[in-house]
């Protein structure tokens, strides 16, 4: 009786360990950086004045003079809109600031609409946006950097 059961037992073991083996692994890993609303790894977002572009830790921009962090990959609504943190650095023309120029807390607020993005960046104690832009993935941007 004893044989019996281990043999039933040992059987019921392995099908379990299958079945969980095969459970799991159609489970998702997690968040990759080509999970990013904004597209995969390196995709390219431009327009007039600013250019993004997505790392893995969420997206760098340039602006005019100004350059930009986005702190991970943005979470849009059901409509594409999303607000997430980040920093803005400001340039100016001539030489940079002993210690470089002072990077100050922004807000990132946009709308994804299929191939366009429209982004509003703010900065932390202003009242009026640093500005509106209209990109389009895949495209370079036109950039005109402070001299």
């Amino acid at each position: 009786m004893r044989a019996w059961s281990y043999c039933v037992t040992k059987d019921v073991v392995a099908i379990l360990v299958v079945v969980l083996s095969v459970s799991l692994s159609a489970v998702p890993a997690g968040p990759t950086p080509a999970a990013s609303a904004l597209g995969p790894l390196g995709t390219v977002w431009g327009g007039e004045h600013l250019r993004l572009e997505v790392t893995a830790d969420g997206a760098n921009l340039d602006f005019d003079c100004a350059t930009g962090t986005i702190s991970g990959p943005p979470v849009p609504d059901a409509q594409g809109k999303f607000t997430i943190s980040g920093t803005l650095v400001r340039e100016r023309p001539g030489p940079t600031m002993r210690g470089g120029n002072p990077t100050t807390p922004a807000k990132y607020t946009g709308a994804i609409l299929g191939e366009t993005l429209h982004l509003v960046v703010s900065v932390e104690g202003s009242a009026e946006p640093y500005g509106e832009y209209g990109l389009t993935r895949g495209k370079s941007g036109r950039v005109i950097k402070c001299r």
